[in-house]
């Protein structure tokens, strides 16, 4: 493989559970494949996705939860996403529970090998590395955004800071993935507030203030195709290997990372179907032995 980073490009439409499950499965495969990192950008249908320790009770209003139960007990779930229909997930990070969807908001993973990058091994220092890849990944557009929090990107508006980017972090295997979500689109806020109560814990500089008066979105000329561009380039950067010319040369779906893929993709069915699509995962945090 010419290659050690990848770029795994958006794809057709699946649900947040292939889309996991693949993070997942990048993640364990990624050191025994000896590549140094990668970047992932995906979307998920309507899909309420929890931390790691989140109470789906506690967080999500009950309506929504109930039409999850009874889609998990009497029909079950595909690869494929349901249409009109609001998924519940559990991620593999911590955090608090976030809302997606397909117009709304872009998600990211950035993936890097510890064994490479030591300096991402403290946490706090890992978020300033990688939430500073992030933030001048975006002011190639002349978007300026500030860590803020834990693990924030946000804006000030009016001398006020309202957040368009929320992190987090699982690491496995020592490969260590940072995701994060964009806020494309106002009308997702108005969501998030029909389908999650106020969060039981919050940072700081919120200051209790609602969905609608803490979040925003990007500005309307915020290009995700350009973005995507910076974002690849900033990450070669940080890595100080040379930027690729070719983008082609580094895709997930190319030739020289063929093996991995395959590895890939076989491992996150396994995941898929023992872990994120299983109902007493996502309510519960049980998984069958």
């Amino acid at each position: 493989m010419s290659s050690k980073v990848f770029f795994f490009p958006p794809i057709p439409p699946r649900s947040p559970y292939y889309n996991l499950a693949i993070e997942e499965s990048i993640a364990v495969q990624l050191v025994k494949s000896d590549l140094t990192a990668g970047i992932r950008l995906w979307k998920n249908p309507d899909s309420i996705i929890l931390g790691l320790s989140e109470n789906p009770y506690r967080n999500i209003k009950e309506h929504i939860v109930s039409a999850y139960e009874n889609e998990a007990k009497h029909i079950g779930f595909q690869k494929k996403p349901k249409p009109n229909f609001c998924y519940i997930a559990r991620r593999a990070s911590g955090g608090g529970t976030v809302f997606h969807s397909f117009s709304g908001n872009i998600n990211y993973s950035l993936y890097f090998n510890l064994e490479k990058r030591k300096e991402l091994f403290p946490v706090k220092d890992s978020y300033d590395f990688i939430l500073g890849i992030i933030a001048k990944s975006l002011s190639h557009q002349n978007i300026q955004s500030f860590p803020k929090g834990k693990s924030d990107l946000v804006l000030e508006k009016d001398g006020v800071f309202k957040k368009i980017s929320g992190n987090a972090q699982f690491r496995k295997r020592s490969c260590i993935v940072q995701h994060g979500t964009l806020i494309l689109e106002e009308n997702l806020i108005d969501r998030v507030a029909e389908v999650l109560h106020h969060p039981p814990e919050e940072p700081d500089y919120r200051k209790e203030r609602s969905h609608k008066e803490f979040l925003t979105s990007l500005p309307s000329f915020f290009s995700e195709e350009k973005w995507a561009i910076d974002l690849i380039r900033e990450v070669f950067l940080y890595l100080q290997e040379p930027i690729p010319t070719d983008f082609s040369n580094i895709s997930f779906f190319g030739r020289d990372f063929s093996t991995f893929r395959k590895q890939v993709l076989r491992e996150s069915e396994f995941i898929r179907k023992k872990k994120y699509q299983n109902p007493e995962y996502t309510l519960h945090r049980e998984i069958p032995t």
